[in-house]
């Protein structure tokens, strides 16, 4: 090839470069205009309505808190007021508890929801919480109790709330939560119970003290149910101390009996595979694709003597381009992979069918369908391992070059090239 074709070949690489520069930035505008909001109350006014929508619709990420616990006592202390006189002042402290016993039992469902190009890892939960604690005073106190809940743009559904076997009236301004109200003798037991069903998103954590300060937790033990098995644990959670598998998801325990912590417990919902950011990554990735088929005809082309036009590249090219163009719209409609399957068979196709024609059969199908199969095709399923895509981009793009240098390896190029010239 001579280097005004080899020019030629270069700006239509990068002209269908900056196409797909177009699409991925088209799939990314798409995705954020449902994404760009995670919850307008919680991140600011700056967040998407797709998002926003959903929190406002089903839930929004559930930080369960421990019950507070105090009481209070009447110190007096000896103050001078403006004339120097002293006089004595009566001040009500207040003598925070620490919890005696915890068994906390979450069965988490995931159930994701779509909205326009996204998933959203939404899921329903029952909590039940039982708790005891004594009075560990010398005298006769009231001891109050109040329970936050741990979302406020959320539902509850059959909220039950006791103390002492005493059912507690959710009533009042409930974003500071329930609160209730026990008399003690000195060494007299408290038994408090606490559930309710919600529903969430994405993160799921119970806090052990209402501001995730380091704290003393005294016979704890919590079980977390899931029906998938994808999960994570959010930063700053500690790992269970125990897991099983159970119809299809986990049973989650952590047991601990005397412990000083500023960690939290909770889990993190699996996220399903997001149709637009998928497709824009794809389209940002695509040119590589394109440069190793480039690559590879340019190479095969001069050691058998075919000589393609630019105008064959050019239509290559746009065949390459149909597969992500394809697949950015359909993805809409189609779960992400049969949209790349039908999406590859029909760039597959393009391909074969228009080189069986410019030169023949047995090229189009052995040579350019081969490694459009390799580049196009495996590269992008790649994408759906997450973790794995570099290396198996790495490891396809070696071989690729192994190959091509094994086939190549006792060609005279400095013969072929003057023969191209």
């Amino acid at each position: 090839m001579n280097a005004k074709r080899l020019t030629a070949v270069i700006l239509i690489y990068l002209v269908t470069a900056i196409a797909w520069a177009i699409l991925g930035a088209a799939n990314q505008n798409r995705s954020s205009q449902t994404y760009s909001r995670l919850a307008s109350r919680e991140y600011g006014d700056s967040l998407g309505e797709g998002q926003a929508s959903v929190m406002e619709n089903w839930g929004q990420p559930q930080s369960q808190c421990a019950p507070a616990i105090w009481t209070t006592h009447v110190e007096k202390i000896a103050r001078t007021n403006e004339k120097g006189k002293k006089a004595i002042e009566e001040v009500s402290k207040s003598d925070p508890l620490v919890l005696g016993k915890s068994r906390i039992n979450a069965d988490i469902k995931l159930e994701p929801r779509r909205k326009g190009l996204l998933w959203y890892s939404t899921y329903n939960v029952i909590f039940a919480g039982d708790y005891a604690f004594k009075n560990t005073f010398a005298d006769k106190r009231k001891f109050f109790v109040r329970f936050a809940f741990p979302a406020d743009q959320t539902i509850y559904e059959n909220v039950v709330l006791t103390v002492n076997g005493r059912t507690v009236d959710p009533s009042g301004d409930l974003s500071k939560g329930v609160q209730s109200s026990v008399m003690l003798e000195p060494g007299e037991e408290a038994r408090i119970h606490m559930s309710y069903g919600s529903r969430g998103m994405d993160t799921w954590n119970y806090r052990f003290s209402q501001n995730s300060a380091t704290c003393n937790v005294r016979d704890f033990e919590a079980t977390v149910s899931t029906n998938c098995r994808d999960i994570d644990f959010p930063n700053g959670c500690i790992s269970p101390t125990s897991k099983q598998e159970q119809n299809g998801g986990w049973n989650l325990e952590w047991k601990y009996d005397n412990m000083i912590s500023g960690f939290n417990i909770g889990v993190k919902m699996p996220e399903k595979l997001n149709p637009g950011p998928f497709a824009a990554r794809l389209s940002f990735f695509a040119p590589v694709s394109l440069f190793f088929f480039f690559a590879v005809l340019l190479i095969l082309g001069a050691v058998k003597d075919i000589r393609l036009h630019p105008m064959h590249y050019l239509f290559l090219a746009a065949a390459f381009f149909s597969f992500h163009l394809l697949f950015s719209y359909m993805v809409d409609h189609v779960t992400p992979f049969y949209s790349f399957l039908v999406s590859s068979a029909v760039s597959l196709l393009l391909v074969i069918s228009y080189l069986r024609l410019v030169v023949n059969m047995k090229f189009a199908v052995v040579h350019a369908g081969s490694w459009q199969f390799v580049f196009l095709v495996l590269f992008t399923y790649a994408f759906f391992f997450e973790g794995y895509t570099g290396l198996t981009i790495t490891i396809g793009a070696i071989l690729t070059l192994a190959v091509l240098m094994q086939v190549t390896g006792r060609v005279n190029w400095e013969e072929k090239l003057r023969s191209n010239a």
